[in-house]
């Protein structure tokens, strides 16, 4: 077993929390207000994208005219609705992890905004576990840029190298790099393996 890191940073959403649905019901709505459409597999190839990247990608691969700064109000206000209606759930092997890992330190590092992400986590009852949460809206870049990664380190009082990350897109393990840190991919079987392991050795040790 990979020993344990002196920190975890973990990922909201499609880590931590299942939120997919959720974001694209809250993109749908927002655009069709403008009469337009968001194609779900365009979307679920961009997961990892932050909303402004994932707006601008659509208008350029589509040529069509929006009002970007409403698509991006918009969605943030539906996502925040439906995550507070309880339209998300916790990733169960991820949240059993946050939960066993008990009062180390460790963080919440996403490309969603501060009003989405933390309804998100107390809709999966998920608040509360973390030291801090570090959302797009506190760091200049969104990753794959390493920005709120090294935030959440400098706030765990920790060295980036001794940090773990949990992600599930390809940004957000570039981000992990480029910050210097170890990453583990949720959407990985073995990588899921250890997590499995690491919750059963943390339930295990008084």
């Amino acid at each position: 077993m990979l020993p344990l890191p002196s920190a975890l940073i973990f990922d909201c959403d499609g880590t931590l929390v299942l939120s997919a649905d959720l974001h694209y019901r809250a993109f749908t709505e927002t655009f069709a207000a403008q009469g337009l459409h968001l194609d779900r597999a365009f979307y679920l190839a961009r997961g990892g994208f932050a909303r402004r990247a994932l707006i601008g990608a659509w208008i350029e691969d589509t040529g069509q005219a929006a009002d970007i700064e409403a698509l991006v109000q918009g969605s943030i206000d539906h996502a925040q609705r439906l995550a507070e209606a309880g339209a998300c759930s916790p990733n169960p092997p991820v949240a059993a992890l946050a939960r066993a890992w008990g009062a180390r330190p460790s963080a919440v590092a996403s490309n969603g905004e501060w009003p989405v992400v933390t309804s998100s986590l107390r809709a999966c009852q998920l608040d509360g576990l973390f030291d801090t949460v570090v959302t797009l809206d506190q760091v200049a870049r969104a990753k794959p840029e390493p920005d709120m990664f090294l935030l959440a380190a400098s706030r765990l009082n920790t060295a980036p190298q001794d940090c773990v990350v949990l992600e599930d897109s390809a940004e957000g393990i570039a981000a992990a790099g480029r910050a210097g840190m170890r990453a583990l991919d949720v959407r990985k079987a073995e990588d899921l393996a250890l997590i499995t392991e690491w919750v059963a050795h943390l339930t295990q040790t008084p």
